[in-house]
């Protein structure tokens, strides 16, 4: 039997964030999906733990909780119960690992709904500056262009759209993918973006259709945290033995 004072259950980036801010041990069965252009976590400076974006910041706190053990079980987690202050955690190989705490944070609940990301490969379009356009409602909320390592040009960008449904909207060919591109499109054209040039006639351009094809859709249920992302962002880092660690390693990694 392990015995904490106090341990972190989530997953969502704001767990994570919390437990690295307070250097409490987490277990987490799945990490959240994080899109890497939120516009909600936009302005935010996650150069204390050599982050560029959402994204790189969860895969550096996953990294840092885990490499200091503040990561319960770290990747080997399968499932887990809790059962008052015991924790039974379930890992690979069968294997059970019974926790007792003083204190169990349940950081993430549900909320059913989601936020669902489409990505698609840009086959057909001009040049253009334009690397983000938005949109009323919740269909297609946001659309990002992202380099892309899909071919050898440096400049070439592809495409996702960001989108917040409830469950059956998840299931309704009215909100598919394909639906999806079709808004896409008219949206890119909304805001000045064209297909490649066809021809000029009597002194007018033509250009023609921009053309997407869809690559893949992630979809991850909307949690409600515990504290908020700025909450968790303004708390005071705890310095504790993990975080010197980390702090260490980025130094060394600096020289």
């Amino acid at each position: 039997m392990i015995e904490k004072s106090k341990i972190v259950v989530g997953g969502s980036l704001e767990s994570l964030l919390y437990a690295w801010r307070t250097q409490t041990p987490i277990l987490i069965k799945d990490p959240h999906y994080v899109f890497r252009h939120d516009a909600d976590l936009v302005g935010y400076d996650f150069s204390f733990i050599k982050a560029s974006d959402p994204k790189e910041l969860q895969r550096n706190l996953l990294f840092a909780l885990s490499f200091t053990g503040l990561m319960i079980c770290s990747d080997r987690v399968e499932n887990f119960r809790i059962d008052k202050d015991i924790v039974n955690v379930y890992t690979s190989g069968n294997k059970t690992v019974s926790i007792k705490a003083e204190e169990i944070l349940k950081f993430d609940v549900p909320t059913g709904f989601y936020n669902v990301y489409d990505f698609f490969d840009v086959r057909q379009t001009s040049r253009h500056e334009v690397k983000r356009v938005v949109d009323d409602g919740d269909f297609v909320y946001q659309i990002n262009f992202h380099r892309t390592p899909r071919t050898a040009r440096g400049d070439h960008f592809d495409v996702v759209g960001a989108s917040r449904m409830a469950q059956k909207q998840l299931l309704s060919p009215d909100y598919g993918q394909g639906i999806a591109m079709i808004k896409m499109i008219r949206m890119l054209k909304e805001a000045g973006v064209k297909g490649p040039f066809a021809m000029e006639k009597k002194g007018k351009r033509y250009y023609k259709r921009i053309k997407l094809d869809f690559f893949k859709r992630e979809v991850c249920e909307v949690l409600e945290t515990k504290y908020s992302f700025k909450e968790v962002y303004e708390m005071k880092q705890e310095e504790g033995e993990a975080w010197r660690t980390i702090e260490t390693i980025l130094k060394h990694r600096e020289t």
